[in-house]
Parts: structure tokens; C-alpha cells; sequence
């Protein structure tokens, strides 16, 4: 008889059980209050696949949340102010699915924005973020959680975060198909927590951004330093008319210089 699925039942609630130990430790939430009910121990020794940015403790408590901007029936996560400008509802939509760009100076953008409000955020598949740029941009990493190689339990640990934080960065290493993602999904808008994936498709989306970097401010020939990015971009989605934008990006500033509202074709 094979012993396979309940070996991997077991591998499966030992991760999940490490990961929501992870997240006590980030939200405040008692452990005994987030395991599952088939994770009777706690594993003794096992090496956890999951890992956590350094950072120098803090004698100042963390911030209280910021209260989140609502749209109709929906509530956004805190984001960039350029990004608020450019949304009609006003950033990243909570319990929904946002596709970002490639670009990793919008990517260090919205994760300091959300964790600098307060917000507990999990970075899943992302082992190259630049967490000391996320750190001297103002961004608090005791409210970040880090999980380079989601594998092979990918969907589990996604179900179990989007439950709990009030971000999911995401990149998948391939194109995810609609059974991968319709039980992540059918968490998420059970939640208050917003995915953000890039890199690769994602089948459902609420919101997209498209965004790459025009220019560099603050250097000069042989000298000077970076001090904003500038990039241009354009936003669309199922309750966003499309626009495009130029923003600047970067340690010390971060604001809108331009969206535009682009043509709508009109129906005959």
C-alpha cells in the first residue's frame, strides 16, 4: 500500500503550520488561533523553507494600520500617491487581483507604501527583491514577510497568506492556470488582503498597471546620486478606464507629474 498521499498530506501541514507561525509573528495573531485543525504538533526540527528580512529591533511599537480608502464596495490597500492619482478608486483593490509590470523600482514602491501605513505584507516567488531598497525608502520590514520558493505547495501557501495579511506580492514562475488559481481566489474575496502578481499571467484580474523606467534623477556626469526614478506607465481594468501616467519614483519622493485619461471609443 502506498504511504505517498499521507506523506504528503503531512509535508503539506507542516508548511502551512510554519507559514502561519511566520504570520503570527508579523500580525499579532495568536498561533493557536491561525493553525489548522489537522496540525496537531508542531514540526521538532524540520528547516523551514520560509524566511524573514532582517531588520534591527525597534523599541517604538509598530504603526496601527491605516485605515483603508474605500470605492463603492471596495477598499484599497495604501499605495503610492502617484498611483492613487492615476486609480479611480484610489490604489490596489482589496480582496482582487492586480497585475504590475516587471519594474522593480514600482514594485519597491508599493510594498513601502503598504508597509510604512501598517499593512502586513507577504513577498511569495521573489528571492531578487531588493528588501535594503524597500528599507531606505521608508518601508518597515518587521511588517514583511519573505518566502523566496513557494514550491511544491504554491496554491496552499498563497491560501493561507491572502487569509490573514493585507498583501500577497506574487511572481510565479510560469503562466498560472485557472486550477491553480480558483482556490487562491476563492479565499481571496473572502478577505481583506490584496494579491498582487507579476512576471507572469494571472487568468482573473481586477486591475492591471504597466509601468517601465524613462529616467534616472539625481546624476549628473561622473557624479551625484539616485534620487528618483522616473517612469511612465498606463492603468486599466474591469472598473478602470484606461490612463496613462508619468510619475517619479524613489527614496526621497514619490508623486504624480501626469495622467492623462485616454480616448474612449465610442460605440455605433
Amino acid at each position: 500500500m502506498s504511504i505517498a498521499p499521507q506523506t504528503a498530506s503531512r509535508d503539506i501541514d507542516h508548511t502551512i503550520y510554519d507559514l502561519r507561525k511566520k504570520m503570527a509573528r508579523i500580525t499579532g495573531e495568536p498561533v493557536a488561533a491561525m493553525a489548522p485543525a489537522s496540525a496537531s504538533a508542531q514540526p521538532a526540527s524540520a528547516p523551514s523553507p520560509f524566511a524573514e528580512p532582517a531588520s534591527a529591533p525597534s523599541s517604538s511599537p509598530s504603526p496601527a494600520p491605516t485605515p483603508a480608502p474605500r470605492f463603492g464596495h471596495i477598499t484599497t490597500l495604501p499605495s503610492p500617491p502617484w498611483l492613487e492619482r492615476a486609480v479611480d478608486m484610489g490604489g490596489i483593490p482589496r480582496a482582487m487581483v492586480t497585475a504590475v509590470a516587471d519594474c522593480p523600482a514600482v514594485h519597491v514602491e508599493l510594498l513601502v507604501a503598504a508597509t510604512r501605513a501598517g499593512s502586513c505584507v507577504a513577498v511569495v516567488g521573489y528571492p531578487h527583491l531588493a528588501l535594503a531598497a524597500v528599507d531606505a525608502a521608508g518601508g518597515d520590514l518587521e511588517r514583511m514577510m519573505v518566502i523566496p520558493d513557494p514550491a511544491p505547495h504554491a496554491g496552499a501557501v498563497l491560501g493561507t497568506l491572502v487569509e490573514s495579511l493585507d498583501m500577497v506580492f506574487y511572481r510565479p514562475v510560469k503562466n498560472a492556470s485557472p486550477t491553480f488559481t480558483r482556490p487562491v481566489e476563492a479565499r481571496l474575496h473572502k478577505s481583506r488582503c490584496a494579491l498582487v502578481v507579476s512576471g507572469h499571467a494571472w487568468p482573473k484580474v481586477q486591475l492591471n498597471i504597466d509601468a517601465h523606467v524613462v529616467g534616472i534623477r539625481g546624476l549628473g556626469r561622473g557624479s551625484g546620486r539616485v534620487r528618483g526614478v522616473e517612469v511612465d506607465g498606463r492603468v486599466w481594468g474591469k472598473s478602470q478606464p484606461p490612463r496613462s501616467f508619468h510619475a517619479v519614483v524613489g527614496a526621497t519622493s514619490s508623486f504624480m507629474v501626469d495622467a492623462t485619461p485616454e480616448p474612449q471609443e465610442i460605440a455605433r
